[in-house]
């Protein structure tokens, strides 16, 4: 199976971004709430739905450091994940990634979010957990450890700042082989192994051919393009889908050898 191809809208600059989704070219689309607008108000999302209809969507959270010394701050966070699943619900986006603190979590906010999760099952909205900036191997384990029915996003550029910062706490090829069996869904960027640049994927550090080379396949629905400028997208999109391409001819011709194999 070939994953989707998809586009961020933090690409987007413009306010009414959703003005603008169907000049970027692609039909699957991650709503980056940090960056785009997004309102909790039912008049402004029916009218954004109007522009998003008929694409593949997905929701990334505008949480971060969710669980927080002040129980206030923690509710109103948790409070935000979950209208964004009910914004997820009425736009029919499909996916809602999210990311938590550094570090382990406490089993009282391990039950919190397993809460949350139980929530997004109901109203049919698959929660995809996403690592920090700098990727850290241990606290990535111990999240998906702890919630065997979470997915797990790869963020290339996450993976590459993790190991050229030195806290990856391991080689790329061991972390990957570890969670190769929980990535689902892709951001995929390049830099420089030192901050978040989101740049092109052929303009960084990281080997993203061969960090993809070591996933499966057969479970990953969709790589978004998480690239910071328009610019950046065509180049990567190439390059991406001529990866693609060649890794589904091998495929169907390893299928095919397999098939006479068994004649």
């Amino acid at each position: 199976m070939v994953p989707v191809v998809g586009i961020t809208t933090q690409t987007i600059q413009e306010a009414k971004w959703y003005k603008y989704i169907a000049d970027l070219g692609f039909h699957a689309v991650e709503i980056n709430r940090r960056n785009s607008k997004l309102y909790f108000n039912l008049y402004f999302l029916e009218k954004v739905k109007r522009y998003l209809e008929g694409f593949d969507l997905s929701i990334h959270s505008a949480t971060a450091g969710i669980f927080q010394p002040y129980r206030s701050f923690t509710k109103a966070n948790l409070a935000v994940l979950t209208a964004e699943l009910d914004v997820c619900r009425f736009l029919e986006a499909r996916q809602l990634v999210f990311h938590l603190n550094d570090g382990i979590l406490s089993p009282e906010d391990k039950q919190r979010l397993k809460e949350v999760l139980l929530y997004a099952a109901d109203v049919g909205v698959e929660m995809l957990y996403e690592s920090n900036s700098i990727l850290v191997a241990e606290y990535a384990y111990d999240i998906l450890g702890s919630f065997p029915e979470l997915g797990y996003v790869l963020d290339l550029g996450h993976l590459n700042n993790g190991c050229g910062r030195g806290e990856l706490g391991c080689e790329i090829d061991v972390f990957l082989r570890e969670v190769r069996n929980r990535v689902v869904y892709v951001h995929a960027s390049n830099n420089s192994g030192q901050r978040d640049e989101h740049n092109g994927l052929e303009e960084g550090t990281l080997d993203w051919r061969h960090a993809l080379d070591m996933l499966d396949f057969s479970m990953i629905t969709k790589i978004i393009l998480e690239v910071r400028f328009l610019k950046m997208v065509e180049s990567s999109r190439a390059a991406l889908m001529r990866y693609l391409e060649l890794g589904s001819d091998q495929f169907n011709t390893l299928n095919m050898l397999g098939d006479r194999a068994q004649k």
